[in-house]
């Protein structure tokens, strides 16, 4: 009667399963295949297989696939941003020397010139 009442929690209640309420089932009751005495199994050390025998694991741990992409990132955008720095220093550094080089050819080009060699052309034209 009490199978019908509660469902599976009345058929373990009945089948005397350990840790439900109610009255235990009589010694040696067996659920589902279980035996009813203490569990006798590989020893607690030996990771569950029989002696001699190693366990070699046939599927390696997968790789992050973005691990790279990340290491890349690491090491390529500060050395990419310092070379920049670097490369822009070395052109100011030439565009100062030819802003100095134009000045000095500038300051030199002012006055006249006129010589005695083209004189007598820029006279005779």
């Amino acid at each position: 009667m009490a199978a019908a009442r509660g469902g599976l929690r009345g058929l373990l209640r009945a089948a005397g399963v350990p840790g439900l309420r109610g009255r235990p089932g009589p010694p040696g009751t067996r659920l589902l295949g279980q035996p009813a005495g203490p569990r006798a199994g590989p020893e607690p050390g030996s990771g569950g297989l029989p002696e001699g025998v190693e366990y070699i694991p046939t599927r390696k741990k997968g790789k992050n696939p973005m691990k790279p992409v990340g290491v890349a990132w690491a090491i390529g955008l500060p050395s990419g941003i310092i070379l920049f720095l670097l490369a822009k220093r070395e052109v100011d550094k030439d565009r100062l020397e030819q802003l100095k080089f134009r000045r000095k050819m500038m300051e030199a080009n002012q006055g006249e010139y006129q010589t005695e060699r083209y004189k007598s052309v820029a006279r005779g034209a």
